[in-house]
């Protein structure tokens, strides 16, 4: 299961200090729950500052929220990521409150991919023989891997100046 640091990496959550549009953060809180079934609730607390009302906190939310991306637990297991609905409170002084709950689901990425690639040799858009194509599905799924422990890696190394910072 992916934990909160993962899903905030994964995300590219911002931290206290960055700008989200027109909106500085102020602060950032990412919970962890799980669901059961292969099911994770990520609980999000931000509190944005800036001009413009509600309108222009959702205007600023809209990019993160957005975001839907597929990311592996330490054991490598994939999991897909995506935020719901937030609620948006106003706390005076053009601050503000935004509740929204992250979720990470268990997907089958691997037999996904296999049945992609069987379809591409069937309309003989890819030629290779069954075991080739097993290589190439791990191949790339390992380089992915790769790819989302480097993103991960980097947005650690934000978080750790950030807070000492």
């Amino acid at each position: 299961m992916p934990f909160a640091t993962k899903f905030r990496a994964m995300m590219d959550m911002p931290l206290p200090g960055d700008a989200l549009g027109e909106m500085a953060v102020e602060s950032v809180d990412v919970g962890h729950e799980e669901r059961g079934g292969g099911h994770y609730a990520y609980p999000v607390r931000l509190v944005l500052r800036g001009p413009g009302g509600q309108a222009a906190v959702r205007r600023a939310l809209k990019p993160l929220l957005a975001t839907r991306c597929t990311t592996f637990s330490g054991y490598g297991t994939p999991y897909q990521l995506w935020f719901g609905r937030p609620e948006i409170e106003s706390l005076g002084n053009a601050c503000y409150r935004v509740s929204v709950e992250g979720v990470g689901v268990r997907v089958h990425l691997d037999s996904d991919l296999a049945r992609f690639c069987e379809h591409l040799c069937s309309e003989e858009l890819l030629s290779a023989a069954p075991g080739e194509q097993a290589a190439l599905l791990k191949g790339y799924l390992d380089a992915y891997r790769d790819d989302v422990r480097r993103q991960v890696g980097r947005y650690h190394t934000r978080l750790r100046r950030s807070e000492a910072g």
